[in-house]
């Protein structure tokens, strides 16, 4: 509850001398990173279904559920500025095996991590409590990344695992 007084304070402070922009901004960036999150879980989800054993499913669904949870923590956090949560149409990506589509998992989970690096760099002054969830986001993200790491590291990128 603290945390949410003090954003207020930070931002009706910020309101006053900058108008609605820098809150526009920065809801906006939460909206974004959101739509990625939830684009990144349903792609996961779908490699899931497609994984070719039982345990490899379900380090997928866990990851993707983790993702998901990250998600509905900003979205929480864009209806609390004020903001519109919207839903997007984003493409899902994959691959022609279950090695490629890992790979591709494993790439954006790395341009995921650099966007909300960058944007909590960019936040850290104005936003200490969001540059806190941000960095927190990254952190599962990395131990997801290292976790499909190690998934791909025992696919067979030769096998037509469909």
């Amino acid at each position: 509850m603290e945390i949410l007084n003090r954003l207020q304070k930070f931002f009706s402070r910020h309101l006053k001398g900058n108008g609605d922009r820098e809150l526009i901004d920065v809801v906006n960036i939460l909206i974004e990173h959101r739509q990625n999150l939830i684009r990144l879980a349903k792609q996961i989800t779908v490699h899931a279904e497609r994984a070719p054993y039982p345990h490899v499913a379900q380090h997928l669904r866990q990851i993707s559920l983790e993702q998901q949870n990250s998600a509905n923590a900003l979205k929480e956090k864009i209806l609390y500025l004020g903001g519109n949560p919207q839903e997007a149409n984003l493409e899902l990506r994959t691959g022609k095996n279950h090695w490629a589509r890992i790979l591709q998992d494993i790439k954006d989970q790395k341009e995921l991590e650099n966007q909300l690096s960058a944007d909590a760099s960019r936040l850290a002054l104005k936003s200490p409590e969001i540059t806190d969830l941000l960095r927190r986001i990254i952190a599962e993200g990395m131990v997801h990344r290292e976790t499909l790491q190690n998934l791909v590291a025992r696919a067979d990128p030769q096998a037509n695992q469909t």
